[in-house]
């Protein structure tokens, strides 16, 4: 992990694209539990992110990355709510991280009364001061009031919070306790939804994001048992075992399942939120309830409930409603407006590996496509005009590989990634039908002791060697270090790039042909490594999209620390035929089979946040999101998810 920071910190922009994939979850999870919508939520994150990458040079300490991240979007979300004209809500775990000792017991419901009541300044300057960190100086300038204000509201503060529950219990009382009251009561509460078999145990009792999470899983199993609450104790999210026995019901009562227990958890909920859509699978059926104005969906206020063909609720995400809907305009720009944009736009060829698991294709593999960027486009309802702004990228320079010997080729796999004598496989996971995951790490590490969600992500990542494996050739796919590796070398960056093409020629040769290097500024990140990007080219001038090599090697060593390899088999370049390709006067027809649709999204700007009326395009009647123009078969290619 600390080694991925510094490359970041050094200006790796891979590097910092792997770290924020580790982090995106809990980010969108914390924005949301401030702003209590996904739209708004997402733009906080993006927010952070665009923060952090510009900012990350600054940040002296790799080890402080995800506290100095969280501090950023917790910025972001307050600035977002000082602008609304909303404080933050008290949470009392929220103080938890720097209380352990146990003590008595209370009532749960004063517990939380009696921290509602402190004054809205103190309780946010709490928040501030003891769950996230910030000084006292840092906090009168978030909140824009003199140093004497913040600590006289801190001081106040604990002694409010204090006397009340005193006067409660009718005796002395800690604030320690007073954290051990409340996560006592949530974790009961959290069992009243799930049964835990024995063979289970507690992997993450988390207090850390203004809810409780619990989750209980094997080592074995991928079947997690999952149990969020909100600071109140009322659900959030669950997810279940189904139970073995049970009668199949037909879909009818399956929904009525679903509707009861819905009521059961939030008794006006289905005064504003409709059945919009149920997806029935061998096992399950998918229920949707959402939020209409003007017969389309809020973007923000989604509800999904799982229910098994038994009818048992194997599944809850609760997203809320809205009392306060905004209206639907009364004039629209119309779809002509929007189609006519389509048509006038350029379109690009490129070539693309796709999925048929997530794309329109019959088989994937590799596919020219025609794209342009409109298809993402969201336009204003009233006066059809885009939103979308774009920024030309810096041209990027390549040359043909190298003409490089191979070496001999190491034995094993682990001999390859240079995985020691010192180190034990901590797992073997089947990622998918092709490829297996597995994970080394030295015998004497020491896992956290806690059961936050950041202790079981350390678990699973800190200090460990990852490779994905093909499942059946038994060829390396990619492997990374999370665990720094030092040496008495001091190679210079062509000597890098040197081994680098030496690695690909030795274990990858049958690419040589279709690979190019991308030539970039010599630079080595916090940990002496330097990157090389070898992209795939399925001629000359026609670069496969997101498909290349990427190696990162540690100057210290000469090891190869981060390998990333194509998805794309060279049996399938050395067959594909290029005069397939139509030109795009040929294929453009089938932007007839396009549609302009309204949909609401939640948008956010300096005056006003608010469910905002779009058109989006989508192929005609099934609305899904357009992917490009298939430049072989002419057909569309959209998004299946």
């Amino acid at each position: 992990m600390e080694q991925l920071v510094r490359a970041a910190i050094d200006g790796q922009p891979e590097a910092f694209e792997q770290l924020i994939e580790t982090e995106k979850s809990k980010l969108l999870s914390k924005a949301y539990s401030y702003v209590g919508n996904r739209e708004d939520a997402s733009d906080i994150v993006q927010e952070t992110l665009l923060q952090a990458y510009k900012s990350i040079h600054q940040l002296k300490e790799a080890k402080y990355f995800s506290t100095w991240l969280f501090k950023i979007l917790i910025r972001q979300c307050f600035a977002f709510l000082r602008q609304r004209k909303r404080t933050l809500v008290v949470e009392t775990e929220l103080i938890q991280q720097q209380l352990t000792e146990h003590g008595q017991t209370a009532a749960y419901e004063f517990v939380h009364e009696a921290l509602s009541l402190l004054r809205k300044d103190y309780q946010t300057v709490l928040v501030l001061f003891y769950f996230y960190d910030f000084p006292v100086q840092e906090i009168s300038s978030l909140l824009d009031k003199p140093l004497n204000t913040i600590k006289m509201h801190l001081h106040r503060g604990r002694n409010q919070l204090k006397k009340q529950l005193e006067q409660h219990m009718n005796t002395p009382i800690t604030e320690k306790e007073v954290i051990h009251m409340l996560k006592e009561q949530l974790a009961k509460s959290a069992l009243n939804f799930v049964s835990i078999p024995h063979d289970y145990q507690l992997f993450v009792e988390d207090y850390s994001n203004e809810q409780a999470k619990f989750i209980w899983a094997t080592d074995e199993s991928v079947n997690e048992i999952e149990v969020t609450l909100d600071r109140n104790g009322k659900l959030i999210e669950l997810t279940r075992l189904p139970s073995t026995n049970g009668i199949l019901l037909p879909i009818e009562q399956q929904q009525a399942s679903a509707e009861q227990f819905l009521i059961s958890q939030y008794a006006e909920a289905l005064d504003y939120l409709t059945l919009s859509n149920v997806i029935q699978k061998e096992d399950e059926t998918i229920f949707y309830f959402d939020q209409y104005v003007g017969g389309y969906p809020l973007a923000s206020y989604t509800t999904k409930i799982t229910v098994s063909k038994s009818g048992e609720i194997i599944g809850f995400k609760y997203n809320e409603y809205t009392k306060t809907p905004p209206a639907f305009p009364s004039q629209l720009a119309g779809e002509g407006a929007i189609l006519r944009q389509l048509y006038k736009a350029p379109w690009k060829l490129s070539m693309k590996y796709l999925s048929s698991d997530i794309y329109s294709v019959p088989k994937p593999g590799l596919y020219p496509v025609y794209e342009s960027p409109i298809v993402y486009h969201s336009f204003n309802a009233i006066n059809g005009q885009s939103a979308f702004e774009h920024e030309p990228e810096a041209p990027e320079t390549f040359i043909p590989f190298p003409n490089t010997e191979a070496v001999e080729k190491r034995a094993t796999i682990e001999e390859v990634i240079g995985v020691s004598a010192e180190m034990v496989k901590l797992r073997q996971v089947e990622l998918d039908e092709h490829t297996l995951v597995f994970v080394w790490r030295k015998k004497d590490w020491q896992a956290p002791k806690d059961k936050t969600m950041e202790s079981f992500l350390l678990e699973r990542m800190e200090d460990t060697v990852k490779a994905k494996i093909d499942k059946y050739s038994g060829k390396l796919k990619e492997f990374m270090w999370f665990k720094e590796r030092t040496g008495e070398l001091d190679l210079s960056f062509e000597a890098c790039r040197d081994i680098a093409c030496t690695f690909i020629a030795t274990y990858f040769e049958e690419y040589i042909p279709y690979l190019q290097v991308q030539i970039e500024k010599p630079s080595f990140n916090g940990v002496n490594c330097a990157f090389f990007t070898f992209p795939l080219y399925l001629a000359q001038d026609l670069q496969i999209e997101g498909e290349r090599f990427y190696v990162g090697v540690n100057k210290t060593t000469g090891f190869i620390d981060i390998l990333w390899s194509p998805k794309i088999d060279v049996d399938e370049l050395q067959s594909y035929e290029t005069s397939t390709i139509q030109p795009f006067e040929d294929v453009k027809t089938v932007l007839q089979k396009i549609e302009a649709f309204l949909q609401w999204s939640r948008k956010y700007n300096e005056n006003e946040q608010n469910e905002v009326l779009e058109y989006k395009l989508g192929q005609l009647e099934t609305r899904q999101q357009i992917v490009g123009i298939d430049a072989a078969t002419g057909s569309l290619i959209v998004s299946n998810i």
